[in-house]
C-alpha cells in the first residue's frame, strides 16, 4: 500500500484520462531473484495479486529452464535484458576474471563510475556502469526502433537494476544495503532523479522498528509451507516469525534488504516513478525494469520452502497487484505489457532434501583444500622448474597465464588436460572441462554446451569444474545456487498483455526468449541476431 506521502507525490500531478485501446505504450520487466516456477503452483490460492494476474490471464510457460551453465543473478539479468547467452552479452558470473585486466572483476564494476545518493556524487569512490556488458538490452533496442522512449530500472540489488538497464538508461536505482534507500551511480547522471529524493524522506522512520508478522493466514502447510525453525536454515535476523527490524539507523539497510520491505519499497519506488517520469504516456514505448531481491535474500538463509519465503511471495504479489491497477490507470488497460521471469532457480536445504531421501550435502573447506592440493601437485609434476604459473581457482574455474605457462616451456593444453585430469579425481568433483574442450563445434558431452555459453572473449576458465549434483560448498548452513543442474537452471516466464492469450504451456522455454518475443509483440524486429527466439503467445 502507498505511504501517504506517495500518494500526495501523485495527487500533484497533473490528472490524465485513461487512454484509448492501442498499440503498448510501456514495456514492464518482473524479474524475482530466485524463484522457481514450484512457488507460482504452491501459492496459487493466495495470489490474487500481479502474480495471480500472470496466472489468470497471462501465457505461463512452466517448463522454462535457464540455458547456460552459472546460474547467478548477474548472467541471470543480463540474459533477460539482452536476450543473448553469457557468451555473447560478456556477464558470464558475478565475479569473474577479465584476462584483459590480468584480475577478477565484479560484474557491474567500473573504477571511472562513482556512487550517487541524497547528497550527491561520491567522487572519491568507485561504483558500477553497465561497461562490462556487450550489446545492447531491451530499453536500447527500443530506443534505437521509437527513438523518444524512455527506460527506467530499479532493484535491491545494483547489479540487477544495472544490467536490466541495458547501456543507456534514463535511470537505474538500487537499495545501498550499507546506509538504507535507493542510490544511483554517476554513470546515470548529477543527482538522483527528484521523485527518489522526494520518496527517501520517510523510509528509515517506516523502517524503523517495523515487524514482519505472517500476512498469510490458515495453516500454511496447505500451500506446501515448511515447518518453520528447520535445520540448515541461516540465523542473522533470527529464524522465525514474527520478528522487528532494528531501531539503529546504521542497521537498517541490511535488515530492510532481508525482509519483505525490499520488494515492497522497490514497487512502491516503481509507482512513484510511472507518473514523475511519464512512463507510457505517449506512443513512443518505454522500459520499465524491476528486479525483485527479497526472495534471494531470504531464501538463502531459510531455503525456498520456508514460511519467509512464502509470506514475502505473497506480500509481493499483493503490491505488484497495486502497481498493475496504476498501470491500468495511468498507462490504460491493454496499452501495456509485462514479463515474468527470474534469473535462476535454488537448492532447496541439504537438510531437509536429506529428510526426503535425496542425498544432498555440504562440501566442507576441507574438501576443497584437498582438491586444491590435488591439482597443485599434479602441475608440479609438469612444471620440473617451478615457474610461477599465476594458477588460480576462481569462481567459474581454474585459469593461469597462458604467458608464463609457454615461457615455462610448457603447452598450455597439455596443462589444462593435467588440471582437468587431477580435479575430476576429487569426490566433489564430477566433471572437468578443458578451454579446448568448449572451443570445439562439438562439445564433449551436453554439460559442456552449457559451460561453452558461459564463456566469453577474454572471460574465461581455462578448465571450468562441474560439482557434484545436490551439493553446497562451504556453507554451512542457508542454501545457494550457480551449477547447471535441474534445480537452478528452472525458472518461470510468463507473458501477460492484450495480445496474450490464457494458457499454460509446457513446451521449451527459456529466459532468454523473454527479449525477442516482447520485441515481436511491439513489432520491433532488432538490428542484430539475437540468441533466444520470439515465442508464440496468442
Amino acid at each position: 500500500m502507498l505511504t501517504a506521502l506517495a500518494l500526495a507525490f501523485l495527487a500533484q500531478q497533473t490528472p490524465k484520462a485513461a487512454a484509448p485501446a492501442g498499440p503498448p505504450r510501456l514495456v514492464v520487466m518482473i524479474v524475482v531473484d530466485q524463484l522457481i516456477p514450484e512457488q507460482l503452483r504452491r501459492l496459487e490460492p493466495e495470489l490474487d495479486g500481479g502474480f495471480g494476474r500472470f496466472l489468470r490471464e497471462g501465457t505461463v510457460f512452466w517448463n522454462a529452464t535457464v540455458d547456460y551453465s552459472n546460474t547467478e543473478t548477474g548472467p541471470g539479468h543480463a540474459t533477460l535484458a539482452t536476450g543473448r547467452y553469457p557468451s555473447s552479452h560478456g556477464i558470464v558470473a558475478n565475479q569473474f576474471f577479465d584476462r584483459a585486466a590480468n584480475a577478477e572483476v565484479y560484474c557491474v564494476g567500473d573504477a571511472g563510475a562513482h556512487p550517487m545518493s541524497d547528497k550527491g556524487v561520491d567522487a572519491a569512490s568507485a561504483s558500477v556502469s553497465p561497461a562490462n556488458l556487450r550489446g545492447d538490452g531491451l530499453g536500447d533496442l527500443i530506443q534505437a526502433a521509437q527513438g523518444a522512449s524512455k527506460t527506467v530500472t530499479i532493484a535491491g540489488k545494483d547489479r540487477s537494476a544495472v544490467l536490466l538497464g541495458g547501456r543507456q538508461p534514463d535511470a537505474a536505482l538500487w537499495w545501498d544495503t550499507q546506509r538504507g534507500g535507493f542510490v544511483s551511480s554517476s554513470y546515470y547522471g548529477e543527482k538522483l532523479p527528484a521523485f527518489v529524493g522526494a520518496w527517501g524522506a520517510t523510509w528509515a522512520e517506516r523502517a524503523r522498528g517495523w515487524e514482519w508478522t505472517l500476512e498469510v493466514k490458515g495453516d500454511l502447510a496447505r500451500l506446501g509451507t515448511a515447518a518453520d525453525d528447520r535445520a540448515g536454515e541461516a540465523s542473522r535476523y533470527g529464524r522465525t516469525l514474527p520478528r522487528r527490524l532494528p531501531e539503529k539507523d546504521e542497521e537498517l539497510g541490511g535488515a530492510v534488504f532481508s525482509s519483505p520491505l525490499i520488494d515492497y519499497f522497490t514497487l512502491e519506488l516503481a509507482t512513484l516513478a510511472l507518473e514523475s517520469v511519464d512512463l507510457g504516456r505517449d506512443d513512443a514505448v518505454d522500459f520499465l525494469g524491476l528486479s525483485l531481491s527479497g526472495c534471494d535474500a531470504v531464501g538463502h538463509a531459510h531455503g525456498p520452502d520456508s514460511v519467509e519465503v512464502t509470506d514475502l511471495l505473497v506480500r509481493a504479489d499483493h503490491e505488484l497487484g497495486r502497481l498493475f491497477a496504476a498501470l491500468d490507470e495511468k498507462v490504460g488497460a491493454g496499452r501495456w505489457i509485462a514479463c515474468l521471469s527470474s534469473d535462476h532457480g535454488v537448492l532447496d536445504l541439504p537438510e531437509s532434501l536429506g529428510a526426503r531421501a535425496v542425498g544432498a550435502r555440504r562440501i566442507g573447506m576441507n574438501e576443497l583444500a584437498e582438491l586444491r592440493k590435488a591439482v597443485d601437485e599434479e602441475v608440479a609434476g609438469l612444471n620440473s622448474g617451478g615457474a610461477d604459473l599465476k594458477l588460480a581457482l576462481t569462481e567459474q574455474g581454474y585459469v593461469f597465464d597462458e604467458a608464463a605457462v609457454t615461457a615455462a616451456g610448457l603447452e598450455p593444453a597439455t596443462l589444462r588436460e593435467a588440471i582437468a585430469t587431477a580435479a575430476e579425481r576429487s569426490p566433489v568433483v564430477a566433471a572437468a572441462y578443458t578451454l579446448d574442450e568448449l572451443r570445439a563445434e562439438k562439445p564433449v558431452d551436453p554439460w559442456a554446451s552449457l559451460y561453452a555459453r558461459s564463456i566469453a572473449e577474454q572471460r574465461y576458465p581455462d578448465v571450468a569444474l562441474r560439482l557434484q549434483p545436490w551439493t553446497l560448498l562451504g556453507l554451512p548452513m542457508g542454501t545457494s545456487h550457480g551449477s547447471p543442474y535441474p534445480y537452478d537452471r528452472r525458472v518461470p516466464l510468463a507473458f501477460l498483455g492484450p495480445k496474450v492469450a490464457h494458457r499454460a504451456r509446457f513446451d521449451a522455454a527459456s529466459p532468454t526468449d523473454a527479449v525477442p518475443t516482447l520485441l515481436a509483440l511491439l513489432g520491433i524486429q532488432p538490428a542484430t541476431a539475437l540468441d533466444g527466439r520470439a515465442l508464440t503467445l496468442d
